[in-house]
C-alpha cells in the first residue's frame, strides 16, 4: 500500500535556462517545482543561491556533496550535470528531520506542518488498502439531447475539485 503524505515537501529542478543581465552579461538560473500540500509553484534561483543555502546548512547538517562552483565550460551537458547535482543534494536535504528552516524558506514554504508520525497510519494493520475507483455509467434517463448531463458533471467536478484543494471550503451547517 503506499500512502501518500501531503504535507511532504518534494522539489523538482526539471530545467534550467538562461537570463540576460544588467550590462550584456547573462547567467543561468534554474526552474525549482516546489509540491506541498498539493499544490506545486515554481521559483527560480541562481546557483549562488544554492551555494549559499549549502554554506548555512553544511554547518549544522552533514549534507551531502554539493556541485562545484567552477565550470569548465557552459556547454549544456556540464549545465545538465550541475541542474541533476543541485536536485540530488536537495532531495538529500529534505530527508532531514525537522526540515531546516533555511531549506522552508529557500523554497518559498509557509506555514509548513510537518507530519506527526503518531498520526501517518501507515504501519497500522486496520488502515483501509486500496480501494477501487467507482465509476457510474451516464443515466439512461437523461436523454443525449438535454445539456443537464453537462451542467450534472461540471457541478460535480467542480464540487469535488473545491473540497479537496481549496483550504477555505467549509461545508455548510
Amino acid at each position: 500500500m503506499t500512502v501518500y503524505n501531503l504535507r511532504m515537501i518534494r522539489a523538482y529542478i526539471p530545467r534550467y535556462r538562461q537570463v540576460e543581465g544588467e550590462g550584456g552579461r547573462s547567467h543561468y538560473v534554474y526552474v525549482v517545482e516546489v509540491c506541498y500540500m498539493g499544490r506545486v509553484h515554481k521559483i527560480e534561483k541562481r546557483y549562488s543561491a544554492f551555494h549559499t543555502l549549502y554554506k548555512e546548512l553544511r554547518k549544522i547538517y552533514p549534507t551531502a556533496e554539493f556541485p562545484p562552483k567552477r565550470l569548465r565550460n557552459s556547454t549544456p551537458k556540464v549545465l545538465e550535470a550541475r541542474r541533476a547535482g543541485l536536485e540530488l543534494w536537495v532531495h538529500s536535504i529534505l530527508l532531514f528531520q525537522p526540515t531546516p528552516p533555511a531549506l522552508l524558506s529557500f523554497l518559498q514554504v509557509h506555514n509548513y506542518q510537518p507530519s506527526h508520525q503518531e498520526c501517518d497510519d501507515s504501519g497500522y494493520e486496520g488502515s483501509p488498502s486500496h480501494q477501487p475507483v467507482l465509476v457510474f455509467p451516464r443515466d439512461p434517463y437523461l436523454t443525449a439531447h438535454n445539456n443537464s448531463t453537462r451542467t450534472l458533471t461540471s457541478s460535480v467536478t467542480k464540487g469535488v475539485l473545491t473540497a479537496l484543494y481549496d483550504h477555505s471550503f467549509r461545508m455548510p451547517t
